[in-house]
């Protein structure tokens, strides 16, 4: 498919993260491809298609060699049956071409290695340990207070078949929760003006530097209405950002939740150590 805007582009890249390495289903019938490894390929060659996008908005010889190496080192681990590997390799390089998304440097330290054959960008740097599979375990308290408010939320307003994308609360320095989005208006937690419509991560990123939170919870739906995927990313003061995902399918019988997976990453949103 040829791809219009970058945020076209973009968004493939998230359908390539929910389906790899063998979840890729015919568009047309929701069933599951018969050929996993070619639909894999065929789904890189596509993110492949949109890169044009990616040399434009990087605008960087070196960083645009860099993000492609980094396409291909994902589809490598994927074939070779490293999928964490794979998904954060793509993960790194999508935080190369959309800031938003920037994480520490981790896999681009051996790509620009394979390109050019020595580091300059990324002279001297460790990869960082970031990001990797965690537990539950490594939930902090606030983390842990937040994550079933979310689902309750989430999976409340997939049941009603209600539209939504994102909703997302705070704790503030006094352990009082509050809502930042409108919805769901059915929550009895305090509403912090102004209530965000979008996803607020820009006024969350706001609160966080300021000091007033010390956690946050942000929940983003892919497929609310069909197979998809939920994404609750925790912050607290102190510990790394836990993203809790969980994939999910609409039954005959009712909505089917795999287990929690939880991605531990740097924090994104607050920014301020313990006191």
């Amino acid at each position: 498919m040829e791809f219009e805007t970058p945020g076209q582009w973009h968004d493939n890249w998230a359908w390539v993260l929910l389906s790899a390495p063998d979840h890729f289903r015919d568009i047309r019938t929701g069933s599951l491809m018969p050929d996993q490894k070619a639909a894999l390929r065929d789904a890189f060659d596509q993110l492949r298609l949109g890169f044009h996008f990616a040399e434009r908005k990087l605008n960087d010889f070196r960083l645009t060699k860099i993000a492609e190496k980094l396409i291909e080192m994902s589809l490598e681990y994927y074939l070779s049956g490293e999928p964490k590997a794979g998904a954060h390799a793509l993960q790194e390089c999508e935080g190369l071409i959309w800031q938003g998304q920037k994480q520490k440097v981790k896999y681009g330290i051996e790509a620009e290695r394979r390109v050019f054959g020595e580091n300059i960008l990324y002279a001297g740097m460790v990869p960082s340990r970031f990001p990797f599979e965690g537990t539950e375990a490594d939930l902090g308290p606030d983390q842990a207070l937040l994550l079933p408010l979310a689902m309750k939320w989430s999976r409340t307003y997939q049941r009603q078949w209600n539209d939504f994308k994102y909703f997302s609360w705070i704790i503030d320095r006094d352990g009082v929760v509050w809502r930042l989005s409108v919805e769901p208006r059915e929550d009895e937690h305090p509403v912090l003006r102004p209530a965000q419509r979008s996803s607020g991560f820009k006024r969350l990123r706001e609160l966080g530097q300021s000091g007033g939170i010390r956690a946050c919870v942000l929940m983003e739906i892919l497929g609310p209405h069909g197979d998809g995927l939920v994404c609750y990313d925790l912050e607290e003061i102190g510990r790394p950002q836990v993203s809790a995902r969980q994939l999910f399918k609409r039954l005959d019988s009712g909505i089917h939740y795999e287990a929690l997976r939880y991605h531990i990453d740097e924090l994104k949103i607050l920014q301020l150590e313990p006191d």
